[in-house]
Formats: C-alpha cells, structure tokens, sequence
C-alpha cells in the first residue's frame, strides 16, 4: 500500500511539473496531407483550431481526418493568404464541422469579401488579422510577425506569418511567404529562433533562403509538397546542410506532433524533440 502511494505522488509531481499538460492536456500540432496546399490542425485538449483549409479539392480528405480526430467544433480558422490551395475549402469544412470564428487577412483583396459574405450568412463570424494579433488560448501563443508591409503584386507576400509557442515547442508557421516578406522580418529583427517550422511556399525556391534559416535556427522543418511541382530539390539541400530534420507530406503523409513527439502515418519513424 505505502508503495503504491509513493508510485501516485510521483505521478502526480510529474504531471503538476509539466504545466501546459497540467493545464491545457495534450497538446498536438497535424500537419495534414492536401498536396501542394496547406491545412494544419492545432489540438489543445478539447479546442481545436486551423490554420488554412486547403484547396476544396482536398476538402473530403480534410472533413475525414478531423472526424477521425474527433474534432467536432473548431474554434478558430486562421487563413494566412488569398491563394485557393490554402482558402478554398473553409466555406465546405464550415458547413460540415461547428466553427466559431475565422479569422481574414485584413489586406485589400476581393476574395476576402467574397469569403467574408459566405461565413457570415453560414453564421461563421469573421475577425481581421493586422500586424500587431496575436491569440493566447489554451496553451497556444502565437503572434503575427509578417508581413511588414503590404505586397501588391505578390500575393505570397502578404502572408500572415505566425510564430510562438505551442504546448512546449516554439514553432514559425509561414505560409508562402517569399524573400521579400523573409527579408523584411529579418530587418525589423522579428523572428526568433524556432523547433518546428513550417517550411514556406511548399518548398520552392522562392523562399527559405540561407539568411533565414540561419536566424530561426529551426531543428525539424515541415514541407507541404505534392512531390511533383514541389520541394524545391535546392531548397531541401539547404535544409539538410544545416543538420534539419526534413518531413514532406508527399512522402510522410500526416505528420503529427504531440507534445514533444514527431511522427506521422505512412512509416514507425518517430523522433523526439527537445
């Protein structure tokens, strides 16, 4: 009996020790195959949040994976940019899953209206992400550090940039942004060093150059590719020379972190961070 109560306290002191557990329970980041597009579900116990949906293509296999996770209400959909491989399946996954709130690139771009319209006759309501957003909620800090300035050429370059933490793990999601947008944040001195990054524009040589890498300092990078148009073989190259786990969701499939724990569906790769 002593024993087994010497067993519980340790228990407990462990699960007290790790706070954002004690907390918040499991925190799990879904890096969800679309192809060439992106779609990632953010778990925190029971709130759950996107950031892009995808092109409406990939719309059934996105409504099919956040049922198979249980995912019946989403809190929060975060779009980062006007192109349809990342926006275009919202309207379909709001009509099939509860969601409270989506949250729109405040850039001038006629999509954003037609988008806007849409949830909010489907009761969706809509908030407008500036520079200075962030959302601390359950466990999850993130904040917007691009773009600087507004692109009105590329679209790529007005990506909404998200960094900050999750659970335990700091994390830079950043959309398809370009040089450009990576330059300017460089220069304003707005990134920090990061474990996860989620590579941006799906791996092409658009992006990910040499002076970014060497300032978020990322130790596992994240490439949402379909493995035909993309990665970027010059872009995994410089990846890899810097001693960077590489995962692409042509070849992983679903790849998942939980907590401090990386791994995904197609294989029994699994790699612990930190």
């Amino acid at each position: 009996m002593k024993k087994k109560l010497i067993v519980m306290v340790i228990i407990f002191i462990m699960f007290m020790g790790n706070s954002t557990f004690a907390k918040y329970g499991i925190c799990e980041v879904h890096f969800i195959d679309v192809g060439q597009g992106d779609c990632t579900l953010i778990k925190l116990g029971n709130k759950n949040y996107l950031i892009d949906s995808g092109a409406a293509y990939y719309t059934n296999r996105v409504i099919k994976y956040l049922n198979s996770n249980n995912v019946n209400k989403i809190e929060g959909i975060i779009l980062t940019h006007y192109h349809d491989d990342h926006y275009d399946g919202i309207c379909n996954i709001a009509k099939s899953t509860k969601v409270h709130k989506v949250y729109l690139p405040d850039h001038e771009n006629n999509i954003k209206y037609s988008i806007e319209d849409k949830l909010l006759k489907m009761g969706v309501s809509v908030e407008y992400i500036g520079k200075d957003w962030s959302m601390k909620h359950y466990g999850m800090n993130l904040k917007v550090v691009g773009p600087i300035y507004k692109d009105g050429s590329v679209e790529n370059n007005n990506s909404i940039v998200l960094q900050g933490k999750i659970g335990s793990l700091d994390y830079l999601f950043a959309g398809d942004c370009e040089k450009r947008e990576e330059d300017d944040m460089i220069r304003t001195k707005k990134l920090k060093k990061c474990d996860v990054l989620k590579v941006p524009h799906h791996g092409l040589n658009t992006s990910t150059m040499v002076e970014f890498l060497n300032k978020i300092q990322p130790k596992v990078a994240i490439v949402t590719s379909d493995g035909i148009n993309t990665p970027d073989k010059r872009v995994e190259k410089r990846l890899e020379s810097k001693g960077i786990v590489v995962w692409r969701s042509d070849r992983q499939g679903n790849i998942v972190i939980r907590n401090k724990i990386l791994f995904c569906d197609r294989n029994n790769i699994t790699i612990k961070l930190k």
